[in-house]
């Protein structure tokens, strides 16, 4: 998908005005669905990985960040994503041997090279698969806006080139939500870009206490399922505020 240019422009320009009534619309919707229900609560913790834009946050790279520093912390992540594109429901653990990106997804397939992946259309369903075959934290693949699972920490990340766009919500801009509801729920902010424009994006108006990490990306050469293949990774600020996060989430309890 590739967003309108007046998504980007600081201020709403005309066309984004007159769609201004149903971005609140949809921030409506979203508000009702995240209101839907009680979240189920595993006796692991839970790692959302997601963003308020609807497009273009490099949410694949941070992804494999937060899953590099567990492994660090000596935890088993598994990985629970939609697999969007693809024709399984789930809740399927992915094996390269036998599924294709046709079945999974095309962007599941580099990501299960590299992690334990679940693809579940149900995201719930997907964790629970993931926690019973002996997962100590799941990282959910997006999901931020989806009421079925209770997360110990939320990381929205961003694109620090882009940011907010013009601040309003789909289709008058490129937000899912009202950027003061979504960070209210966020426990840390990770912003993506080179230097220059992560200067830029700190000037955006932001919740005081909100935590935030820099990163900027790297390509690096990585083995892949025995081959060597050049992935983009994130390179963090000496003060990690990731993997601070990440070291303080909960222990799992009553695993067998």
């Amino acid at each position: 998908m590739r967003a309108p240019e007046f998504w980007q422009l600081s201020q709403p320009n005309w066309q984004a005005t007159a769609l201004r009534p149903l971005g609140a619309v949809y921030a409506k919707a979203t508000e009702r669905r995240l209101a839907r229900g009680s979240r189920l609560r595993l006796n692991i913790p839970v790692v959302c990985v997601g963003e308020i834009n609807a497009i273009g946050t490099f949410r694949r790279p941070a992804l494999i960040a937060v899953v590099e520093h567990l492994r660090e912390l000596d935890h088993e992540p598994h990985v629970v994503t939609r697999g969007y594109g693809g024709t399984l429901d789930g809740p399927v653990r992915v094996n390269l041997a036998r599924h294709t990106a046709a079945q999974v997804g095309d962007e599941t397939v580099p990501l299960a090279a590299f992690a334990e992946v679940w693809v579940a259309k149900d995201r719930a369903e997907g964790a629970q698969a993931a926690h019973d075959a002996g997962a100590s934290v799941i990282v959910m693949d997006g999901g931020f806006q989806n009421p079925a699972l209770a997360y110990d920490l939320s990381i929205v990340v961003v694109d620090a080139k882009k940011g907010f766009g013009n601040g309003l919500c789909l289709p008058a801009g490129p937000l899912r939500e009202p950027l003061s509801v979504g960070l209210a729920r966020a426990d840390l902010l990770l912003s993506i870009g080179a230097p220059d424009v992560q200067d830029k994006f700190a000037l955006t108006p932001l919740p005081p206490n909100l935590p935030q990490a820099r990163a900027t990306l790297e390509s690096a050469q990585v083995v892949l399922s025995a081959t060597t293949a050049l992935q983009v990774r994130l390179k963090f600020a000496e003060e990690n505020t990731l993997f601070k996060k990440l070291s303080q989430l909960r222990q799992p309890t009553n695993l067998s």
